[in-house]
């Protein structure tokens, strides 16, 4: 097949595991023989070329706080109609590579950042057939404007699209159905992955007495809503009753200064440890030095790749009890779940230290679990099947390229009327 895959970002330009699953997407895919072009954003930072990606769109940086927080109210509302709804310039970049590259199927992923109603809008009103990928609440994100959900655009996403969708978890579906939207097509329930899976496996636990547990962020700040504060108090409150065996080590690049300033303030120096950026190869190999992976996340969290390479290395993941990974793994099986309290993780810590949790066990059956049914090899069946059922099926052309970068032109003009005189009405 020859597919197009559209992404606001890709690495080495990355912010989470979304950009990264979708590499690893990309690169089984062409492995399999298929013909893949990535279109996506032109990096924040130096990128080598690769001859597969296109760098052409243009990001609306919605992510960057220190920029919305202080743009005035027009330029916000401006730039997050460019983010979600329509960027001129993007449609026409993408209409240019469906010209020249003739894809059988367009692969969407994250879209927030590029104008993603309007690339979605332009794929199907060239009449290429579509299978969007979802690791988060994108088409729900798209459809909000200044907090709120846009009735309206809810509505016309779900008649006006026709494709199929893949899904990280059923939670993530059940939150976007929840808002008003109803996703236009079959949507099959597909989880992340695990890339390699051929590196070392924890073999023992404990070791010395020491509870090593360890955690990962794509960004560390208090925004992301990841939990690193809940973590850190749990490292306290056990230390508050005489727990001392214990090391948390922090993976991430800090945003700002809020959590190092956090545990220098609980005198945890010794205990918790900002460990920096890693590149997702080496965390892979590190996790086979942890006992316990904690992901203390946000409960709509749609699944998270990190806890499951930290599983598929024997190192057990400690999750908030209702989270998109919590779905797909048994508790006391193949991890530990646990309300998501300082005083809950601190306790699921504390019984794990004190032999109450037979952590090996348990470490031995989540790493055969997840090598044997979350590894890319036995997922990448299921993506390729479904990017090939959306290319049999079809869909008509409404239109011309021109017809659709002249619809688009007209869309960003009006928004640019439109958004100021509703602000100032």
């Amino acid at each position: 097949m020859r597919v197009l895959v559209v992404s606001n970002l890709y690495p080495p330009d990355v912010m989470g595991g979304y950009e990264l699953g979708c590499r690893q997407a990309v690169d089984a895919l062409i492995a399999r023989g298929h013909e893949v072009r990535v279109l996506t954003t032109i990096p924040r930072k130096p990128a080598p070329g690769v001859p597969h990606v296109r760098r052409t769109l243009r990001l609306t940086d919605i992510w960057d706080s220190y920029q919305f927080r202080h743009a005035a109210p027009v330029s916000a509302h401006l730039g997050q109609h460019e983010s979600h709804r329509i960027n001129a310039a993007n449609v026409h970049a993408l209409l240019a590579e469906i010209d020249e590259f003739r894809p059988d199927v367009a692969y969407p992923w994250m879209l927030a950042g590029v104008g993603g109603l309007g690339l979605m809008a332009a794929i199907q009103h060239k009449g290429i057939p579509w299978c969007w990928h979802l690791m988060d609440d994108v088409p729900k994100l798209l459809c909000m404007a200044a907090g709120r959900l846009v009735p309206s655009l809810a509505r016309s996403l779900g008649r006006d699209l026709a494709g199929r969708f893949l899904a990280c978890s059923r939670q993530l579906v059940d939150e976007v159905e929840a808002a008003g939207i109803r996703l236009p097509g079959p949507v099959e329930v597909v989880p992340n992955w695990v890339e390699h899976v051929d590196g070392p496996v924890r073999q023992s636990y404990l070791q010395d007495g020491i509870l090593r547990i360890c955690t990962a962020a794509g960004r560390l700040e208090r925004k992301a809503d990841k939990g690193i504060d809940l973590l850190i108090e749990a490292a306290a409150l056990m230390r508050s009753v005489g727990r001392e065996n214990f090391v948390v080590d922090i993976f991430g690049p800090p945003i700002d200064g809020d959590f190092e300033a956090m545990i220098r303030a609980l005198d945890l120096t010794r205990h918790v440890r900002l460990m920096g950026p890693r590149l997702q190869a080496e965390l892979s190999t590190l996790y086979a030095d942890y006992d316990l992976f904690a992901f203390p996340t946000r409960p709509r969290e749609p699944f998270g790749f990190a806890p499951l390479e930290a599983a598929a290395a024997g190192c057990v993941p400690v999750a908030t009890q209702a989270c998109g990974l919590s779905e797909w793994l048994v508790h006391g099986v193949h991890l530990l779940k646990a309300p998501r309290t300082t005083a809950a993780f601190a306790s699921t810590f504390v019984d794990v230290m004190t032999s109450r949790i037979d952590i090996a066990s348990i470490g031995r059956r989540v790493a055969k679990v997840v090598r044997r049914d979350f590894s890319l090899d036995a997922i990448l069946p299921r993506i390729e099947s479904a990017l090939s059922a959306a290319a049999d099926e079809g869909i008509r052309p409404r239109g011309s390229s021109a017809d659709a970068y002249r619809l688009a032109m007209l869309a960003e003009k009006l928004t640019r009327v439109m958004v100021p005189a509703s602000l100032s009405a």
